[in-house]
């Protein structure tokens, strides 16, 4: 197989060479064909279900989330398989204690792809928000219906200078849609290379 850039085009041709749909994927990993079909456009996956996706296609999950320079830069060290083993594991233990850090403290994450107007939500984010068992499929718009209607305006504002570029970041405070319960949410605008706009990371939790 080609090398491949990013991990979106990565599963993207596992995919192809497997000869699966979406739909097929998500059911061998637990989750909607909309799903995977994020992910293969770039949408944040929790380690959890990359390490699915690794067993199923059988290729390793370093490889499929970091790409070939991460596995030549463990190939290459000289200080034996035993602290590669020890770096690998660090990376998996990193994630994984950042993963349970955020469900103790009831911390939510979303991620916005800009290109495609999605959204990806963790299971916290979708807890907090209030989001039915079928799931949250959408963006922006989708989002925002979460928001009470008397703040609604004031949020999409905060969002809509991020998304036009009019801001890098944005920290809010707002009660959730039919509720009085309040959530904070903290945004913050990335780039590509070429120093575009291309994704929204936000943090959420239930404001004090």
């Amino acid at each position: 197989m080609a090398d491949q850039e990013t991990f979106a085009s990565r599963l993207t041709a596992l995919i192809k060479e497997q000869g699966m749909s979406h739909a097929e994927v998500g059911r061998a990993v637990g989750v909607s064909g909309q799903a995977v079909g994020k992910w293969a456009k770039g949408g944040n996956i929790e380690y959890d279900n990359l390490q699915m996706l690794a067993r199923l296609f059988g290729v390793n999950w370093i490889w499929l989330r970091y790409g070939d320079d991460a596995m030549i830069s463990f190939s290459e060290r000289r200080t034996g398989s035993k602290t590669r083993r020890a770096v690998i594991r660090e990376i998996v233990d990193n994630e994984e204690r950042l993963r349970l850090a955020l469900e103790g403290a009831e911390i939510g994450v979303w991620d916005m792809d800009l290109i495609s107007d999605q959204v990806v939500l963790s299971e916290v984010a979708a807890r907090l928000l209030g989001v039915g068992p079928s799931g949250f499929h959408g963006g922006r718009q989708e989002l925002l219906q979460f928001v009470h209607g008397e703040d609604h305006e004031r949020v999409a504002e905060a969002l809509e200078r991020v998304l036009e570029d009019r801001a890098e970041r944005f920290d809010i405070v707002h009660r959730l849609a039919g509720s009085e319960t309040r959530l904070r949410q903290r945004g913050h605008l990335f780039r590509d290379e070429a120093g575009r706009p291309v994704r929204v990371l936000t943090v959420l939790s239930v404001a004090e």
